[in-house]
């Protein structure tokens, strides 16, 4: 452990003389996020991990049998961008749309945890994105997603640039974290666009799938 802490150290400053970095240029830097806002657009997914103990496979069918030991919650998709961005000291106000359920109020309790300013839209059609995997002794087994992806409303759409356009004039960027589950749709985009250029902010891309399709060249200017 020491000797791989010693090797990442060599690597750091390696990489740091490489980019003409110096490190207290580097402190000063970080110092700073705590003096930068900025604004975390994007889907927002609840990741549940479900601990079980094999009891073998059914007598009915050619199933594994499992015995559900503990379950964990974790926030995911554009939540956990605006968590590691909110612990590296930047202030941040995260905008996404849950549903109006339990879940998605699990998630406005840990923002309100982290200190993570939030305004999340409910949309009753959507239930709040989960992921829930099942795990043997840290094997996942499979996944069990509860999501709609259908596209958010114009109407939907014209309330979060309301508030974004409210925002803007506090913020420096805006990050657009889009996994592909139906918020971050092209009028939302083209709206962000327009907001960022008549407040001069930078636009921050984060497209991201799995088992949904995604597309980089969405966020063509970024």
């Amino acid at each position: 452990e020491k000797y791989l802490a010693n090797e990442r150290k060599k690597q750091f400053f390696k990489s740091c003389k490489k980019q003409n970095l110096k490190i207290d240029q580097l402190i000063k830097k970080i110092d700073d996020f705590k003096n930068s806002n900025l604004l975390i657009i994007g889907d927002t997914i609840i990741d549940q991990y479900t601990a079980c103990e094999a009891l073998g496979m059914s007598a009915e069918a050619p199933v594994i049998v499992v015995k559900e030991l503990d379950q964990k919650n974790f926030l995911g998709g554009a939540a956990i961008v605006a968590s590691h961005i909110a612990s590296l000291g930047s202030n941040c106000h995260f905008i996404s749309v849950i549903g109006d359920d339990e879940h998605g109020n699990w998630l406005k309790e840990n923002l309100t945890k982290q200190s993570i300013e939030s305004q999340l839209f409910i949309e009753n059609e959507r239930p709040t994105t989960l992921k829930k995997r099942y795990l043997v002794e840290n094997q996942k087994l499979f996944r069990v997603s509860r999501l709609d992806d259908h596209m958010i409303t114009k109407e939907m759409t014209k309330s979060i640039l309301k508030k974004v356009e409210k925002l803007s004039s506090k913020s420096e960027g805006i990050v657009i974290s889009d996994f592909a589950y139906g918020l971050i749709s092209d009028d939302l985009i083209e709206g962000l666009e327009k907001c960022a250029q008549k407040y001069n902010l930078k636009l921050y891309g984060d497209s991201q799938s799995s088992s949904q399709i995604g597309d980089i060249l969405r966020m063509k200017n970024f």
